[in-house]
């Protein structure tokens, strides 16, 4: 973690000549102990599982003197909470990202006690606890007096959470009269350390363990190709609802899918026209697309659903050089493109059980939309650096350059409009899901009944050492689905048999900040 402060420059200036601040925080990231599903505000329902999701961390210091929190870092939600020690999670141990101890600060000012509350959709599962007013330091930062932030008291999270959405997806109800107050964004520009509410985002490869988010600076050395804005599009609650007029959720426009062979051919399996409002969040593992796309990329590779929002394929496909293009903005928008090894990953099939592969069956890592929401979660933001600019309604997409954990070539992002490093922008307006669309289940694609899963017959072309039956998978770490199933989706008979024990992940943030955004 590190703390910058330059010389104020031009928004393209290098960092020699500085005056004006960045933050750079190191993310971290693990496998996800936390058996949340999607974050929900009031009335919002979701129901999401993925096996062996993971979490990225980082490090803040909250109180007088400081206690060392790693909360996990979220651009779908807005808000900023952490756990006390009187919590389950944390007074049984489980707290690894610390627990925080109000009784040890003399900053601590209660403003709404028992007024914080997160509901999750698994049943009891949710965060409560005070509304307070509390000192924070992110990165060895300028401690911020005064910060509104939630502490839970009671409840089944291990780690607490930074949001850095807009103000306006922020927890309902809380302290603040209109219902939005000073985010760390917020404060981070007022106390000034950065110009603007803008950070850039880089998650680094699969297999890494760090990647990081400078807060007021874009790194050149973390992306290769362009680096293209996209203006932020307006979203609706519910499909069939008026769109909400200015922006509040990193809704872009997604313009194409296709799939890439192990031989390099690539077959379209988005429509012709397809211009589709995404949500881009860190705090969702997987990528949540329309259902016709799912259906044509699980046929493609011979997946079998077993319930729960899950689709398994051979842990081996994990193998192959084969992998998905995204496109985003139209024709001249920049499209990411994700190795199939960073997509499949967490056991959820032992090999005992997946018939005719001995490196049994992991989530294929891309699941249907929900509550009308399409998502790209982290298995997108793996492998794209993205530059997040709240205060012009924009973001700014590029193909990640992995493995790259090194600061290095840092360009402050100034007051005004420009990005660093911006070649373009492209324009392409897109559309939510229509209620029949947002109400509609995937069709076509196998289901696992009985105690045994028999993987189909892949369609695309991956290579032998994705299809032989001993190949070793690349990710396997087990991992399984909740106990509640999700609408219009049915468990198969045997699942609990099949179905490997371990962590599950936390959708955190696009679920609960596009209701907290239509809530208001």
């Amino acid at each position: 973690m590190t703390l910058h402060m330059l010389p104020l420059l031009a928004a393209a200036a290098p960092l020699a000549a500085a005056s004006a601040g960045y933050i750079h925080l190191d993310v971290s990231k693990q496998a996800a102990s936390n058996p949340s599903l999607a974050r929900r505000q009031q009335d919002f329902q979701a129901s999401l599982t993925q096996a062996n999701g993971l979490e990225y961390l980082v490090n803040i210091t909250v109180g007088t003197p400081p206690q060392n929190l790693a909360v996990t870092l979220d651009t779908g939600s807005s808000d900023l909470w952490i756990p006390s020690i009187s919590s389950k999670p944390c007074r049984e141990g489980q707290c690894d990202g610390g627990e925080f101890v109000p009784s040890q600060s003399s900053s601590y000012n209660i403003i709404d006690e028992g007024g914080f509350n997160i509901t999750y959709a698994g049943p009891g599962d949710s965060d409560s606890g005070n509304w307070v007013e509390e000192s924070v330091s992110v990165g060895g930062s300028k401690t911020i007096n005064n910060t509104i932030i939630g502490v839970a008291l009671q409840g089944a999270d291990q780690h607490g959470v930074m949001g850095i959405g807009y103000d306006t997806n922020e927890a309902q109800p809380n302290p603040s009269p209109d219902g939005s107050y000073p985010s760390m964004l917020d404060h981070m520009v007022s106390q000034g350390l950065i110009n603007r509410r803008a950070y850039s985002l880089y998650l680094n490869d699969l297999n890494e363990t760090t990647g990081s988010v400078c807060f007021g600076c874009v790194d050149s050395t973390k992306y290769t190709g362009d680096l293209i804005a996209l203006p932020l599009q307006q979203s609706a609650r519910y499909p069939g609802e008026p769109a909400n007029p200015t922006p509040s959720v990193f809704y872009v426009t997604l313009t194409g899918v296709s799939f890439i062979d192990s031989t390099g051919a690539e077959t379209t399996l988005s429509s012709e026209g397809y211009a589709q409002s995404v949500v881009l969040d860190s705090g969702t593992s997987e990528v949540l697309l329309n259902n016709y796309i799912l259906t044509g990329l699980a046929n493609g590779l011979g997946a079998v659903y077993v319930g729960e929002e899950n689709y398994v394929v051979p842990c081996s496909y994990s193998n192959t050089n084969a992998s998905i293009r995204y496109t985003f903005g139209g024709e001249d928008g920049p499209s990411v493109v994700v190795p199939l090894s960073e997509v499949i990953y967490g056991q959820l099939v032992p090999p005992r059980d997946f018939a005719g592969h001995s490196s049994g069956g992991c989530n294929m890592g891309v699941s249907g939309p929900i509550e009308g929401q399409v998502i790209l979660g982290d298995t997108l933001l793996r492998n794209a650096y993205v530059v997040f600019d709240l205060d012009n309604y924009q973001v700014a997409i590029a193909q990640a350059r992995g493995g790259q954990a090194s600061i290095s070539s840092l360009q402050v992002i100034s007051t005004g409009t420009e990005l660093p490093g911006v070649s373009s922008t492209a324009t392409a307006a897109g559309t939510q899901l229509n209620e029949e669309e947002a109400s509609a289940t995937a069709i076509g694609i196998p289901e696992a009944t009985g105690n045994t899963v028999t993987a189909g017959t892949p369609t695309f072309q991956l290579g032998a050492s994705a299809t032989a039956s001993n190949a070793s998978p690349s990710n396997t770490s087990s991992g399984t689905g909740s106990d509640s199933g999700s609408p219009g989706s049915s468990s198969s008979s045997g699942l609990a048999a099949f179905i490997t024990p371990g962590p599950q992940a936390a959708f955190l943030g696009a679920a609960g900040a596009v209701a907290g955004a239509f809530l208001m």
